[in-house]
């Protein structure tokens, strides 16, 4: 009877995933095949795959403007059509205004309240607020805070020219970087491999265990979880540090009137000069604190990957390293120091870091919920109210007809004279419209100061631990690869 009861419980579930299944068929939308009960992201579950390969495997198995896909037993449509991509990002955004990614204040009131996470009249007001916090102004007065962190970083590699693992050294950067813009306090995480705040930068956006994975995976995918079982987006123990770290310094510099021209400064000035109409208040510690977390967090791992991984590729790539060197060695040179202008004014430079991010993008992908109905007028479907959209970087930025041999790396595809004729819609390392990435002027510029300084006085080379190809974590929600990346680091003498 036992057994009777777990094969009719079986069938009902069959049944019923079966009929979710057969959602993107019954709308005439070519699909890829769902794998039973987990859809297609089967390969991630079992970890066989990175997000980043899935992606590109489905969007590369169709030529059609988009395709139906299925995440556990959720109908999802993946776009592979930039002129559609223009629509939904751009054009019509207010139809497709929201991340698809759940939210609960009462359980998680720091996702609820950062800019990458929030909905609708939050989020607005959220964006005009802090807007202003990130212009070139702003970001020139953080300079010298930056250059103070990338002497550590020489300083370190001066002490190490042997082979190093350049994940962990960028890692240490990043946090420094990180830590001293977005907390104002100085971490040297170079002097003290202990350092607690580098242990909880780490434990923040932890996702190599299972359970930390499916919490993650449950604010993208599986939303009805998020308020079943009250997950946070971030690690909790993490989160609550930071929080005690944020208030104890905006209190001291309150208190001592200290001005340091850093975020916790600019969030501290917004709250002083809040009126009683606005229409979003940073009226608690918790809001003010959650966009220095979200600060911390979306700008530590990708600062460090893309470093990283722009020293990976330059030590396969000697020509490439030798041109940027002389760049950065001419201008500095001419100028006897890097300054903010001159490091923007970088063109090989921004070509190297560009080049990066096209074939390892800090997020494979981008998702959006249709707040209405929609008929693309393409073709003249009409995409149902409610359903979420997912725009597949790493399958765009592969692509060989907008990318011809996608797998080299080759920073001429963002000269002057390439960049021009590159399809609009196809590179979207920081997404594209009213909600791409609001703090990309200050990662690509602590990303290029760091970088310019180290190959300016030092050599990048591969060693017999230098993983070739790379092979990526399917343990990570980053782009990055499997274990360490060693290379070998020679002084220029």
């Amino acid at each position: 009877m036992f057994l009777a009861y777990i094969a009719c419980f079986l069938l009902l579930l069959y049944y019923i995933y079966s009929k979710h299944y057969s959602y993107w068929q019954s709308k005439n939308v070519p699909t890829d095949k769902p794998f039973l009960f987990f859809g297609s992201f089967y390969n991630l579950v079992i970890r066989k795959e990175h997000i980043f390969e899935r992606i590109r495997t489905i969007y590369n198995q169709f030529s059609t403007p988009y395709v139906g896909i299925y995440i556990f037993h959720q109908p999802v449509l993946l776009i592979r059509s930039p002129e559609i991509l223009r629509k939904v990002l751009v054009k019509d955004f207010d139809k497709f205004t929201n991340r698809n990614i759940a939210t609960n204040e009462s359980a998680d009131p720091l996702a609820f309240h950062t800019l990458f996470i929030s909905k609708d009249a939050v989020w607005r007001n959220l964006r005009t607020k802090l807007s202003p916090v990130f212009t070139s102004g702003k970001m020139k007065l953080m300079f010298p805070l930056m250059q103070e962190c990338v002497d550590d970083l020489r300083r370190f590699l001066e002490d190490h020219t042997e082979e190093i693992d350049v994940k962990t050294a960028m890692k240490k950067y990043s946090v420094d970087i990180i830590s001293t813009c977005a907390f104002g306090i100085n971490t040297y995480c170079f002097r003290n491999d202990n350092s607690e705040i580098l242990k909880m930068a780490t434990q923040l956006v932890d996702f190599k265990s299972v359970i930390r994975s499916i919490s993650v995976f449950s604010f993208f995918f599986m939303p009805s979880f998020v308020d079943i079982f009250r997950l946070t987006f971030v690690d909790k123990t993490a989160s609550d540090y930071l929080i005690n770290v944020f208030k104890t310094t905006l209190q001291e510099r309150e208190k001592k009137k200290i001005i340091r021209n850093d975020f916790i400064d600019l969030l501290s000035n917004l709250r002083k000069t809040e009126t009683i109409t606005d229409s979003y208040k940073f009226d608690n510690d918790i809001k003010m604190a959650a966009q220095a977390i979200a600060f911390f967090s979306a700008g530590n791992d990708t600062t460090s990957i893309t470093l990283a991984l722009t020293c990976y590729e330059l030590s396969l790539n000697k020509t490439i390293q030798d041109r940027l060197r002389h760049e950065v060695t001419e201008i500095y040179n001419e100028n006897g120091e890097f300054t903010y202008e001159n490091i923007l004014g970088m063109k090989y430079l921004d070509m190297v870091i560009s080049e990066t991010l096209r074939k390892y993008p800090l997020a494979p992908f981008l998702n959006r919920k249709s707040d209405v109905k929609y008929t693309f007028e393409e073709t003249g479907f009409t995409l149902d109210k409610g359903v979420s959209i997912m725009v597949p970087i790493s399958g765009l930025h592969y692509d060989p007809e907008y990318y011809p041999d996608p797998e080299k790396y080759d920073p001429e595809r963002f000269s002057d004279e390439n960049k021009k004729n590159l399809t609009p819609y196809t590179y979207l390392p920081f997404g594209e419209g009213p909600r791409n990435c609001i703090g990309q002027r200050f990662a690509l510029l602590v990303s290029k100061v760091a970088l310019a300084s180290v190959v300016k006085d030092f050599v990048f080379d591969p060693t017999e631990r230098t993983p070739v190809p790379l092979r990526f974590d399917p343990g990570s929600l980053f782009v990055q690869n499997r274990g360490g990346l060693y290379l070998k680091v020679s002084k220029i003498v």
